[in-house]
């Protein structure tokens, strides 16, 4: 079909289904009249229906970056929001994108000692034949966004489990070079670009990065999909290798009067690298010889893993990649309900709508949510409430494929959202499991999601028979306190609250711009696979709807939630963030730093009194600071609401080193940013920790005078950073 022909087709359905899915969600509505209260207003109206049907609708084609139906899903929203009465902006960017080249498909191959073909993967992942299948279900043809393109061939074939700094380090214990290595990779554990990372430095022609059925099929490959959450064996999982927003513009908005690198300058990896399915890996892992790998490194499938690099009989194998590479459109949707007494103090509420397939739970369910959000909060604007501040709801473009629309957005409007932004709050994909909610974030943000979690109904109805009634006990009773830092002193039993990194769209808020952020969703037990299914061709509606959350309860819970604290940023006089719990965890975590790396330091003749007085001075300025807090209410006058208000807004502000960290200058914020050994986490001091790390790693090699000064130059930026925010919450230079 014609593609202009196809484009007003698609067009011409989606103005069809805009105006159905707005009459439903009117008609659908649980209360009518202006609310008397609105926390319960939101509990009330949030409609499992209505996010059932905009969620099919989402996941009913596959609508990766940059293509016709990605701008169709772009168009849809922007209407929707337009017609509710929002205020709406869609940009767009020029953003370097990586497609699947389905004219010259990426596959691995085994040869045989005179080099011809034993087994070649295959491209695409088997089509789902049950009924019924996708609405419009296409071949999906496998790739990892940003690899490097062409053949690596070698008879070396390593075997490294998860790919983690610990993995490869314990292959240099055992003598086992990855140096002109094709390496084979279990997914999970760690960011896939970390694993790729840790095996290009090391001198790898290539690596696999295959789903092993010990983490996505525990029940074995007839015990899954479509009759569970477990990955099939022909499943790949589809991923960006870069996180870092357009690698065309780095640190700079990619809009057309934008300065863009050569295509060749672009951040990506060096050599190919492919993802792959349990049933194509058996065709490479079974033939790798060598050292027996240890118990913890053995897979699913059914054969001992050896760690290689041999391989059986003199075959050799072939990684081809022909990905495209280029420059292509992506649009961010913004809507916004203008703040009546603060409207220059923005509510960042974000998800985005791209996928990699049909994202029937990344991002589809998140983005449902969102969209039922919206309809709530302008049914209440359209019945006479204000809120406080400006509540900005944002829909990303091309955020699978490395964060783009939301790290563009956040480089166009750096000063301003710098200045004003109030807090971030993110909605990746509503859940992983349906075990405990889950909250990730800054402590500065905790107390606010404990209060809210308090006050949403449990939408597990076994939990609520034990007399679990709230999202907050399940939470509470499933992961008390944990292995993070307790925020008061290790007296209070509290639910776990998780670190971020750079896995979602809140990157650029938190570790370029100072924004408190965080992000949500419901998690499979500990012991569990977290998401089997993610970015593969059967991550479904039938997979979100029928096996993971029938009725969509959860998604609702997900949305009460989101809601409320967009409620609560948006209304309270002074904002409820909780900056003791900050500083007390800045001062744990130093302590905890320096236990572990104060020999270190000493070594390389790095004193660190004047940071550790900056600590202390800190800690009791946030002391002192929560307790005026005390003296202030709703009531008080809103020159000095804006002053307290100013002064817990610039605390992660002063955190933000202009420069960047050591080595890595698209990140500054010094007191958090996502770990060089798991980007999916946050380190904190990392600028001191990348550096030791460095040092570590190879002392032969290392100018150990050349890191005496880096660290000397980085203790000294993190005194003055630390000191900065303590000014600001003393409201004084001096």
């Amino acid at each position: 079909m014609n593609s202009s022909i196809l484009i007003t087709l698609v067009a011409s359905i989606t103005g069809m289904l805009v105006i159905l899915v707005i009459t439903l969600v009117l008609t659908l509505s649980e209360e009518k009249g202006p609310p008397t209260n609105y926390r319960q207003f939101i509990i009330n109206n949030i409609n499992a229906d209505n996010i059932y049907f905009i969620s099919g609708f989402l996941s009913s084609n596959p609508h990766p970056a940059g293509s016709t139906i990605d701008e169709v899903l772009c168009e849809f929203i922007s209407r929707m929001w337009s017609s509710q009465g929002l205020r709406v902006k869609r940009l767009h960017y020029d953003a370097f994108l990586a497609t699947a080249n389905s004219e010259r498909p990426n596959k691995v191959a085994v040869f045989n000692a005179t080099n011809g073909t034993i087994f070649e993967s295959s491209p695409t992942q088997p089509l789902i034949s049950f009924n019924p299948p996708p609405i419009n279900q296409l071949s999906i043809y496998s790739f990892s966004s940003f690899s490097g393109l062409g053949t690596a061939q070698s008879s070396s074939v390593v075997y490294a489990n998860y790919g983690r700094d610990e993995d490869f380090r314990y292959l240099d214990e055992c003598n086992i070079t990855v140096n002109n290595s094709i390496v084979f990779i279990r997914h999970g554990e760690i960011f896939r670009g970390d694993k790729v990372r840790f095996a290009e430095t090391r001198g790898a022609a290539a690596v696999i990065l295959y789903t092993d059925p010990h983490d996505a099929a525990p029940l074995g490959p007839s015990n899954t999909y479509p009759n569970t959450v477990y990955a099939p064996p022909g499943a790949t999982q589809l991923g960006s290798l870069k996180l870092q927003g357009d690698l065309l513009t780095p640190g700079y908005p990619a809009v057309e009067s934008a300065f863009h690198l050569l295509d060749s300058e672009a951040d990506t990896f060096s050599i190919p690298v492919q993802p792959m399915s349990y049933s194509d890996a058996w065709h490479f892992l079974s033939l790798v010889k060598g050292e027996e790998a240890p118990a913890s490194w053995q897979g699913g499938l059914n054969f001992t893993y050896h760690l290689g690099p041999e391989l059986a009989e003199g075959k050799q194998v072939a990684v081809m990649v022909m990905d495209l590479l280029g420059q292509k459109t992506v649009y961010d949707v913004v809507g916004f309900i203008e703040g009546q007494e603060e409207p220059d103090r923005y509510v960042i509420v974000g998800n985005h709508y791209d996928s990699w397939t049909y994202g029937g739970i990344d991002p589809s369910s998140a983005t449902a949510v969102l969209l039922e959000l919206v309809r709530v909060f302008s049914e209440m604007h359209a019945a006479g409430w204000r809120p406080r501040r400006t509540l900005l709801f944002c829909n990303w473009g091309a955020k699978e494929n490395g964060l783009i629309g939301s790290t563009e957005f956040a480089e166009e409007f750096s000063s301003v959202l710098q200045d004003r932004g109030v807090v971030y709050l993110n909605l990746d994909l509503v859940m992983t499991g349906n075990h405990s909610f889950m909250a990730i974030g800054v402590p500065m943000l905790h107390d606010i999601i404990f209060e809210v979690a308090k006050i949403v109904p449990n939408p597990d109805p076994s939990e609520v028979k034990e007399g679990r009634t709230s999202i907050y006990d399940t939470w509470l009773h499933r992961y008390p306190d944990g292995p993070y830092p307790r925020i008061s002193g290790g007296k209070d039993v509290r639910p776990i609250v998780g670190t971020i990194g750079t896995g979602s769209d809140y990157r650029a808020f938190m570790f370029n711009l100072g924004i408190p952020s965080m992000d949500m969703f419901f998690t499979a037990a500990p012991d569990e696979a977290q998401l089997p299914l993610q970015h593969t061709a059967y991550e479904t509606f039938f997979l979100a709807s029928k096996l993971m959350d029938k009725g969509l309860l959860y998604h609702q819970g997900c949305a009460r939630m989101l809601g409320l604290l967009a409620y609560e940023f948006s209304m309270q006089p002074l904002l409820p963030y909780n900056v003791s719990a900050y500083t007390d965890f800045i001062n744990a975590s130093w302590v905890d730093f320096i236990s572990s790396n104060g020999s270190q330091l000493a070594d390389f003749d790095v004193e660190t009194e004047s940071l550790e007085a900056a600590v202390v001075q800190l800690v009791a300025a946030g002391k002192a600071f929560q307790g005026n807090l005390t003296s202030i209410s709703s009531s008080t006058d809103a020159l000095t609401l804006r002053r307290y208000n100013d002064a817990m807004l610039l605390l992660d502000k002063a955190f933000l080193a202009p420069l960047g960290l050591p080595g890595r200058p698209l990140l500054n914020h010094v007191v958090l940013a996502p770990s060089s050994l798991n980007g999916y986490v946050w380190d904190t001091f990392p600028g001191l920790q990348d550096l030791l790390r460095a040092a570590q790693d190879d002392q032969a090699t290392v100018n150990s005078t050349n890191i005496e000064r880096l660290l000397q130059q980085h203790v000294a930026a993190l005194t003055h950073h630390l000191n900065l925010a303590s000014r600001a919450l003393t409201f004084s230079l001096w």
